[in-house]
């Protein structure tokens, strides 16, 4: 896989004109990306006045269209094979979802034949970490989307990392927000999900987003009779893959100083603690019929049979229809092979410790594709 860049300009290019200054002003921008920020400054004054054509386009869309279906919600923290499980079910004809360009522009996709071209000849072929495809059309999660339409989005946390723990804080539980920014809110959300199955004319939305792990209550108020799947994998093999992801991804949407190493492993370890309290904190509101939970390793060792106990179990409906579809997709990732990782004795220590609560609540154990090693030296991470 070839080194993951993007050019210098910030996915905030195609958020909305106010949200995106607000987003600047709360955060450090380094030196090293003044350029960036210039870029995108402009990109987002360009965009200005197509927002005023999608209000009108997608307001008249929205407002003829069959009542909007309850969604089903991927939760999941990132790494747990949400993405995989995502793209899968995106494969039923029947099935809505965000698309990449959407992710990027949510507040243009009336003018796809403009900037769907712009993101096209800037984005990279394949994601870093897991070499998984990236192209403008397939499914993409929201948050990105959700913050370039209002502030109060976690992944505000990739430009300023310092200020991870805010954004969590108030994306989350709405921490330090009135009652008119959580009223904007829940109805961006809401205008968000119903643009993109109106855009892709499904019958329901599959929505991934880890960060709606810890925020059941608040989509329970917008969707009370929506779907959840669960996801979950081995905590330590999530945390590595994460950092590596992390690390990767991280220097190329930082606007302020990328963080520390050390830094970085503390924000993993913090946020993933918290999301695990508060979904178990909240899982409880979901009607039990509505909630599936499903191991990764599970549902990699079996695919179909994962896929089929969906669609009859949770979505009550006869699998047939779609179970050809998940199959021929599912025949594309035969290829795919899970990262192996050499670690630091004393890292991998310090890791098991902060997660070992985690996984003896969930049953896992330490795996074998993870060794300790004593030194740096010879220590070899295989390519993706």
């Amino acid at each position: 896989m070839s080194e993951f860049k993007i050019p210098p300009i910030s996915t905030l290019a195609g958020s909305s004109f106010v949200g995106y200054f607000r987003i600047l002003r709360h955060g450090k921008v380094a030196e090293r990306s003044y350029l960036k920020v210039l870029l995108t400054t402009l990109v987002v004054l360009i965009r200005a006045p197509f927002q005023l054509w999608e209000n009108l386009v997608f307001g008249i869309k929205i407002s003829r269209a069959s009542p909007f279906a309850q969604p089903l919600f991927i939760l999941g923290h990132w790494r747990s094979g949400t993405t995989l499980l995502h793209n899968v079910l995106c494969q039923d004809p029947r099935a809505s979802y965000l698309t990449t360009y959407a992710s990027v522009f949510p507040n243009n996709m009336a003018s796809t034949w403009i900037f769907k071209t712009f993101l096209k000849m800037n984005m990279p072929e394949k994601r870093p970490s897991d070499g998984v495809a990236l192209h403008t059309d397939f499914p993409q999660e929201d948050e990105f989307a959700f913050g370039n339409m209002q502030p109060n989005a976690y992944y505000n946390f990739f430009y300023f990392p310092s200020r991870y723990q805010q954004y969590y804080d108030r994306a989350v539980h709405h921490a330090g927000m009135d009652e008119r920014e959580i009223d904007r809110w829940y109805r961006t959300y809401d205008k968000l999900l119903k643009k993109a199955a109106v855009a892709s004319s499904g019958e329901r939305m599959i929505v991934k987003n880890p960060v709606n792990t810890a925020r059941i209550g608040k989509l329970l108020q917008l969707y009370p009779d929506a779907k959840f799947i669960y996801i979950q994998r081995n905590p330590i093999e999530v945390f590595l893959s994460t950092r590596r992801f992390f690390q990767q991804l991280m220097p190329t949407l930082c606007l302020e100083e990328p963080p520390t190493k050390s830094f970085m492993d503390d924000m993993i370890l913090n946020v993933y603690d918290r999301m695990m309290h508060d979904y178990e904190e909240q899982r409880s509101l979901i009607p039990a019929k509505n909630l599936l939970e499903i191991r990764y390793e599970v549902f990699a060792e079996a695919p179909l049979v994962t896929l089929e106990a969906i669609e009859r179990n949770l979505l009550d409906r006869d699998p047939a229809p779609a179970l050809s579809n998940y199959s021929a997709y599912l025949n594309t990732q035969k290829s795919h092979r899970t990262n192996t990782y050499d670690v630091e004795e004393a890292d991998l220590q310090h890791v098991l410790k902060c997660l070992r609560p985690h996984m003896s609540r969930s049953g896992y154990a330490l795996p074998e594709s993870i060794k300790a090693v004593t030194s740096t030296q010879g220590r070899s991470e295989p390519p993706n």
